[in-house]
């Protein structure tokens, strides 16, 4: 299907990324996963009388500034030339904040396209012209459809054109060295607005993990977990261009699967390697995923599990498993791992560096 915005299709778009020629990078833009300093960390929370902020951090956890929104934001994206904070809304929310750091003010609220919502992720090109965002398209009868990668223009704001996510639900994206392609984790789980947060086709799953080709317009490669219900949801990428996502097990609680996978592009998936018992510990969910390029580690949070996981990027094997209650946002910075928690806390390997009761961190973090 060719995607239409103001009468230019699809193809129009593919040409400008081909005469653009250079888009987006591995790792030069700060984001949860490959991050360029370790002095300042943000993520969205909210505090126990239900009030939703973005909130920015130093490296002992101490809280510099936030800003208040409008409703529960999910994942950021520093835009560092125009030096803001982009705030990507929660499924199924349909507004993108653009937070100035300076003012420490909303200066603008971008709402999704009639018909669609967002995933909560987003990402920039490296020469800051295009913004990509995971969004669903949806309709009064409730079919689930591809979602989308929609483009939109940063210097107004405006959606260029729409790519295809190579799957339903599509959640978390990144980028490759190859600066024309993205990654991007498809849930398969289709949900509409209308019972947001119902999973509509347990039994029908089909989540991969897609290559999206800029040049092209489509879909260069696509692989499926081992369990229709293994739900592919966030992923990171390290400088090799491995890929390591993170699954949401939507089975039965008996059936125990390996939860990370690692992938490279035209290869297969290969989970990481742990005993039973370990997966079990999870309790079939992962969040936040980061790689430690340092130490060649790789962290992963469950905070339904209360556990974060460190895993021997070289081996794929587990190093270790640290007890960190309600765990959720994880980035790598020059002293180990970030990690926050949904009871207000910034921890730091084991140590707590920060508490701050009343506010639950997000799943996702900056820095």
């Amino acid at each position: 299907m060719t995607a239409i915005k103001n009468g230019k299709p699809r193809r129009e778009f593919c040409k400008k990324v081909l005469a653009l020629s250079t888009l987006l990078p591995a790792g030069s833009l700060i984001s949860g996963c490959l991050i360029q300093s370790n002095r300042v960390f943000a993520s969205a929370f909210t505090l126990s009388s239900g009030e939703h902020f973005v909130g920015w951090f130093d490296n002992n956890g101490v809280l510099r500034g936030k800003v208040a929104l409008p409703q529960r934001a999910h994942d950021l994206l520093f835009f560092p030339d125009k030096q803001v904070l982009l705030a990507f809304s929660r499924r199924p929310g349909r507004y993108l904040h653009i937070i100035n750091l300076h003012e420490q003010r909303v200066v603008r609220s971008i709402e999704a396209s009639r018909a669609h919502h967002f995933y909560g992720h987003g990402i920039l090109s490296k020469d800051g012209n295009w913004l990509f965002t995971t969004e669903n398209k949806f309709d009064d009868a409730k079919k689930p459809n591809e979602g989308v990668i929609a483009v939109r223009n940063t210097a107004n704001w405006k959606v260029e054109t729409f790519l295809p996510s190579g799957g339903v639900g599509p959640h978390q994206l990144q980028s490759l060295s190859d600066p024309n392609i993205l990654v991007i984790a498809n849930g398969g789980i289709h949900t509409h607005p209308s019972s947001p947060r119902t999973k509509l086709n347990l039994n029908d799953m089909k989540p991969n993990l897609s290559y999206l080709d800029l040049k092209k317009g489509h879909i260069i490669d696509s692989v499926a977990p081992p369990h229709h219900q293994l739900s592919t949801r966030h992923l990171c990428v390290d400088q090799q261009d491995n890929i390591y996502v993170g699954c949401q097990f939507q089975g039965p609680d008996y059936i125990i699967k390996p939860l990370i996978y690692k992938h490279k592009v035209n290869s297969k998936l290969e989970p990481l390697k742990a005993p039973q018992a370990t997966w079990l510990s999870f309790k079939q969910y992962t969040a936040s995923l980061a790689v430690d390029e340092k130490r060649k580690t790789l962290g992963v949070t469950s905070p339904k599990g209360n556990i974060t996981s460190f895993w021997d990027l070289e081996t794929l094997s587990l190093k270790k498993v640290v007890s960190v209650r309600d765990c959720a946002g994880l980035c790598a910075s020059e002293s180990g791992f970030m990690i926050s928690t949904g009871r207000g806390e910034i921890v730091q390997g084991s140590n707590v560096l920060n508490s701050n009761s009343g506010l639950r961190w997000d799943n996702h973090m900056v820095g």
